[in-house]
């Protein structure tokens, strides 16, 4: 065999042909068996896939774990995982978590069950070690349960897709005092989304990523940088998130695991990530246990650490937002008709409104000032998309080379609320940059935060509001500009705010309406998020 190089070379060849192709080829996967754990609900149920007639012992038992308010069935279904799997031969399990039965879980809450269901699947099928695929959200519910609550024995190898080990700026904005009267309307302010947000990662990386346990199991990660098509939920997204992402995670944030090994990116969306035909050729060559044994070999070679995976989201840090676009936010309730104002000033290339409701029938007018009214498109269907905005009503104005002045959004309704969110691109570059010197604070400490708007404006800070996260309505408070402290005044793009973080341990967000004038004499407004969290005297939040 090993004088025939030829052949050698054309087996290569037709075994890495066979990973590339589509799981649609294959037969369709028998449904998989309920375990039914909870006879009130979803939460702590898991099923067991068909044995495919090519299983064989050295092919591991593959668990599947979804994101963000998801169930099981995100992995079943044509061009889905469990179809790739067992046409590939292996054994599956899926887990149904608190967010199958409508609201999503922290990783705490998912984290401790999802321990439980590793270990009867482990026993189920009689191994002593599974490799688990885990999508979004679903990686750090994984590494919850294999550091915090034991089951790290038992995991092998985890493949993560577009998991945002650091959090997600998308999560910040629905607990801002802009989005989240939306938010709040449409129930995706829970747990799930309250554990994402970018400082409560922060401090959850501060207590996980120093622990031994996660020497115990490879862990790959990967990220996506593609979205579903201009106007879609994540195209917008694109703006709002640092760096590359798809839509939904920052690839810095996907790679944020300074232990992880980086396996692969690709130029689609979040969503698309589940897809068989988009991923799983890149994710089966690592779940073979000669993969993880090299890896582990690397560990060694290292100095006991995994190689360190490239920051691929640019040279911005956690405390760090930033964007090839500025922004204009506005939001709140709905209950008859609301006005919000959009001052623009001149040698804007474009603007993109987005606004979101709860309702359909809520109507919307954008007012030009020169009396001009223009109305929306329903923006692209995105059916797939598991935003942290899912369910919203979204539609769109593109206006192009907007004129000079102040702009008026009209929006009419009952019952309902809003969200708009004025995406300006100059036709160089307007770039908004917001920057801190950390995520996490003591209670009552000082912190500094530096806002640059990228042009040259003279100004001053308009209005602060401090959202406490999960708090609901009655916990926002308002901080005018006088009772923030900062520079005074907004010179040449620039301006420093310092404040006295809360006693409350918590989270919270500081939205600025920053404002002032260009060398034109124009007004120049931007919006821009700084999303921290107060721990007690113990490290911990409430």
């Amino acid at each position: 065999m090993f004088r025939r190089p030829v052949l050698r070379t054309a087996i290569i060849l037709m075994t890495a042909a066979a990973l590339a192709v589509p799981s649609a080829a294959g037969a369709a996967a028998p449904t998989p068996v309920l375990h039914d754990e909870n006879t009130s609900g979803n939460f702590g149920d898991w099923y067991t896939g068909a044995v495919p007639p090519g299983a064989t012992a050295d092919k591991p038992v593959i668990l599947f774990v979804q994101g963000l308010h998801s169930d099981y069935s995100t992995w079943l279904g044509t061009d889905k995982y469990y179809e790739a799997a067992y046409n590939a031969g292996y054994r599956t399990a899926f887990v149904q978590l608190k967010d199958a039965d409508g609201t999503g879980g922290n990783m705490w809450t998912n984290g401790a069950k999802l321990a439980e269901v590793i270990r009867k699947v482990a026993q189920h099928y009689g191994v002593s070690k599974i490799n688990i695929i885990a999508h979004s959200k679903g990686g750090i519910d994984t590494q919850t349960a294999l550091v915090h609550y034991g089951a790290a024995s038992y995991v092998n190898v985890v493949h993560q897709l577009s998991t945002p080990n650091k959090g997600s700026e998308l999560a910040d904005l629905a607990y801002s005092s802009w989005a989240s009267w939306l938010a709040d309307l449409l129930g995706k302010n829970d747990d799930a989304v309250y554990s994402l947000q970018t400082s409560y990662m922060a401090n959850f990386r501060s207590q996980t990523d120093a622990r031994t346990e996660n020497k115990a199991t490879v862990t790959y990660m990967s990220g996506g940088m593609g979205d579903d098509g201009w106007f879609t939920s994540y195209w917008f997204a694109h703006a709002i998130l640092p760096g590359e992402d798809d839509g939904a995670v920052s690839l810095d944030s996907a790679f944020g695991l300074p232990y992880g090994i980086r396996s692969f990116t690709k130029d689609i969306s979040h969503s698309a990530m589940v897809k068989a035909s988009e991923t799983w050729s890149l994710v089966r060559p690592k779940l073979s246990t000669g993969s993880a044994v090299q890896a582990m070999a690397l560990t060694s070679a290292e100095g006991g650490k995994l190689p360190v995976a490239p920051r691929l989201g640019g040279t911005h840090t956690a405390s760090e937002a930033n964007g090839e676009v500025g922004f204009i936010f506005r939001g709140g309730e709905v209950n008859g008709t609301v006005e919000a104002q959009l001052p623009l000033e001149s040698g804007l290339q474009s603007m993109t409104l987005e606004v979101l409701t709860a309702k359909a029938d809520t109507s919307l007018v954008l007012r030009a000032p020169s009396g001009r009214t223009y109305s929306p498109s329903d923006a692209p269907a995105a059916p797939e998309a598991d935003d942290v905005f899912q369910g919203a009503i979204r539609r769109t104005f593109q206006v192009e080379k907007p004129e000079a002045g102040s702009w008026t959004l009209e929006v009419s309704g009952t019952g309902d609320a809003y969200f708009a969110a004025a995406r300006l691109v100059e036709g160089g570059q307007v770039k908004t940059r917001v920057t801190a010197g950390k995520k996490v604070y003591r209670q009552g400490e000082r912190a500094l935060l530096n806002v640059d708007l990228g042009s040259r404006v003279q100004g001053s800070l308009k209005r602060a509001d401090l959202h406490a996260a999960g708090e609901g309505k009655s916990a926002q408070r308002k901080r005018q500009e006088g009772e923030l402290q900062g520079s005074g005044e907004l010179k040449d793009g620039k301006l420093a705010v310092s404040f006295e973080t809360p006693q409350q341990p918590g989270v919270y967000n500081l939205s600025l309406d920053v404002e002032g004038t260009n060398e034109r004499g124009e007004k120049v407004t931007r919006s821009v998020i700084y999303n921290f969290a107060v721990t007690d005297a113990a490290g911990k939040l409430k």
